[in-house]
């Protein structure tokens, strides 16, 4: 029942958004309505939770409820509503009218109104998508007598971030919402796809079963979104599978490393499907210098925000193309406001809008050198500017508070990554055949048409900025950004490949066409069979540690303050909800929150030195945990003995120990200036 009321409540948050685009952007299909739409209103819905879950005190079954209908009827009434012009006639059916958007609706749950407008081979990608989604979702995350499990590698290095911020949000009240890793900074963070199973979770489902729910949904959906984008740019609906396929299965040369096992062992059955099958070496991957992967597996699946950022930035593209032609200030002024929503969507899609739409309002005027001011319709442009930073301003003050936060570490960096390969072959092996198709397809006339050639033109400077520049700590999360460039190099390679096969109807020719496409798309297809076969499968903490997060939570307030290990799976950050003063140094490192100071005093309250005793008082802790790792005498090397003598026993199992440290803070404020001041503040 909560699983079925969660998926009950995510329509009904789709639903204005589907209907506003029915109103506002008649001039898209239904499926990009449908689509586009249904993340639209999700997003909005969702941040809407945000202010009123600050002023009613946390998330509550009543409020996510309230949302719930209100959307509904917004939605409806929208669709219900007179439209301000009449309707016209086109081909003996009435367009426009009220209701355009509820038609919209009852479209996206009727079979030949919806996906019959794909073609056979479109309905059959999105039916396997479902089948292998259904597979990896149903396994992402699995609670076993011996631990919590992960489905896939990538789950298990990124999921514990994203548990802990919805475990936060739904039990921890953590609203305004605070750095669920270093208390008292804000949530540097696009946290949106967190939030929404975060209601899930207030609605009564486990986080456990929250997460892959919500992934699994919003997966179908921005796969349709990515289609009827490509479907608009490509005209043939033939490009937009083909293209859907190779984002969704695109990667490069990772194949050789699984062929260079097949060589040496002589058994190609035996390494895809044998007791010792590998299908998908990841030492030999690495070692071959592949760091360019698989968008989905990469980014989609273990990162989550894509699930919102990636339709958004469709939906902003496609609005800016169609209010480009039209020069009408109402298309700009949209798209303005749904490219506004993506800071706390997601901050990489809106970095790399900012890189893309300079490119686009040049490109796709007609010959702009010639008469610039004219050619180019600036006063749709600087409105769009003027409305998408009007609209994004208020959330990043909020999530960065006031600073630059991970863009800080700005430096160049010619070649990114690609040292110690040459530039050229780094590229070459990391996207195989995607880089002489997609140059051939630029180079080809009328490939696309005009229109969408240009859009696709402006993702590609991304390529070049990133080459350059780094935007974040980690320089690898320049790939967070190329993901754009890779969507229109599918986009001109499936033109292309379509083109030719349509052209060739020579066996030998198709033959080679089907090849290179499976050159391109074989290494995540065998990083997905490894993962079908359990290989990818990682025990992200064990029972103990799940029973040490559930004691947590029993024996603490949701506004409590616990000190506990900054191991990257720690069960207390991930299950608990509960404030932890430090959390993984790697994850604050990669925000760009200067953590060794804190690092350092994390060691002091464990050996409890004076200054750990100060510390506790200042920051306020409530709980110490102590276990394993933080005995270790190479690590954090926890005093026990002197927690044992001093404070109470909140909660005990096995290995690990849970001490109420609320006498030694009781009715200090702040001591000093600063981190510790700062952290009480925050609370």
């Amino acid at each position: 029942m909560p699983a079925f009321l969660s998926l009950v409540w995510l329509v009904a948050l789709a639903v204005p958004g589907i209907t506003a685009l029915g109103r506002f952007a008649p001039w898209l299909t239904p499926l990009e309505r449908t689509a586009h739409g249904a993340v639209l209103g999700i997003v909005v819905g969702t941040l809407a939770l945000v202010p009123l879950a600050t002023l009613a005190g946390g998330l509550s079954i009543a409020l996510v409820l309230g949302v719930g209908v209100v959307s509904l009827v917004i939605g409806l009434a929208i669709a219900l509503l007179p439209r301000d012009r009449p309707a016209t006639r086109s081909g003996g059916r009435t367009s426009g009218g009220s209701g355009r958007g509820l038609m919209d609706l009852l479209a996206a749950v009727d079979p030949r109104g919806f996906v019959g407008r794909l073609d056979p081979w479109g309905s059959a990608l999105f039916a396997g998508l479902a089948i292998r989604w259904w597979y990896l979702w149903s396994g992402a995350l699995e609670s076993l007598p011996d631990g919590l499990w992960a489905g896939h590698e990538y789950i298990w290095s990124d999921w514990p971030t994203h548990l802990g911020i919805v475990t936060r949000f739904a039990w921890g009240d953590n609203f305004p919402p605070v750095n669920t890793l270093y208390a008292g900074a804000p949530l540097s963070y696009h946290y949106l796809s967190d939030l929404t199973p975060a209601a899930f979770v207030t609605l009564g489902m486990d986080p456990i079963a929250a997460l892959p729910l919500h992934s699994l949904v919003l997966s179908l959906v921005a796969a349709l979104s990515l289609w009827a984008f490509i479907r608009r740019l490509g005209i043939a609906t033939s490009i937009a599978t083909l293209g859907t396929f190779l984002f969704l299965f695109g990667a490069g040369l990772a194949w050789i490393a699984t062929a260079g096992v097949v060589d040496a062992k002589h058994d190609l059955f035996g390494v895809l499907f044998g007791p010792t099958a590998d299908p998908y070496p990841e030492q030999a991957v690495a070692a071959l210098h592949i760091r360019f992967f698989n968008p989905y597996l990469a980014f989609l699946m273990s990162q989550r925000a894509y699930l919102y950022g990636l339709p958004l930035a469709m939906l902003m593209l496609t609005i800016l193309v169609s209010a480009e032609r039209r020069r009408s200030i109402q298309r700009f002024v949209l798209a303005g406001v749904v490219g506004g929503l993506l800071p706390l969507a997601h901050l990489p899609t809106l970095l790399a809008m900012a890189m893309t739409v300079p490119f686009l309002a040049i490109f796709l005027a007609r010959r702009p050198w010639e008469d610039p001011l004219h050619r180019i319709p600036w006063v749709g442009w600087i409105t769009f500017g003027l409305v998408w930073v009007g609209v994004a301003t208020p959330q990043l003050l909020t999530q960065l508070g006031g600073g630059a936060g991970a863009l800080a570490a700005f430096r160049f960096q010619l070649g990114w990554v690609a040292a110690p390969d040459e530039w050229w072959w780094f590229w070459l092996k990391n996207l195989g055949l995607f880089i002489p198709l997609a140059i051939i397809g630029f180079l080809t006339r009328r490939v696309l048409p005009p229109r969408s050639f240009r859009l696709v033109l402006a993702l590609m400077p991304i390529f070049v900025i990133a080459n350059v520049a780094v935007f974040q700590p980690w320089d690898w999360d320049n790939h967070k950004i190329l993901v754009y460039w890779f969507l229109g190099v599918t986009v001109i390679v499936a033109a292309l490949v379509v083109r030719v096969w349509r052209r060739h109807r020579s066996l030998a020719v198709r033959f080679l066409l089907v090849l290179a496409v499976g050159s391109m798309t074989l290494s995540p297809i065998l990083e997905n069979l490894d993962q079908l076969e359990g290989h990818m499968r990682y025990r992200m903490i064990d029972a103990e540690q799940e029973q040490v997060a559930a004691d947590v939570r029993a024996v603490s307030g949701p506004h409590d303050l616990i000190v506990t290990g900054m191991q990257a799976n720690d069960p207390v950050m991930m299950l608990s909800g509960r404030q932890v003063l430090m959390g993984y140094w790697g994850q604050l490192w990669v925000s760009g929150i200067p953590y060794a100071e804190r690092q350092a005093e994390i060691g002091q309250i464990y050996k409890l030195t004076p200054e750990g005793e100060a510390l506790i008082r200042g920051y306020g802790v409530d709980f110490v945990v102590i276990g394993p790792q933080e005995l270790d005498p190479n690590g954090l090397a926890a005093d026990q003995a002197a927690y044992a003598a001093r404070f109470p026993v909140a909660a005990r199992t096995e290995h690990y120990t849970v001490y109420d440290v609320r006498s030694l803070s009781a009715g200090d404020g702040p001591t000093t200036d600063g981190p510790v001041a700062a952290g009480l503040s925050a609370r």
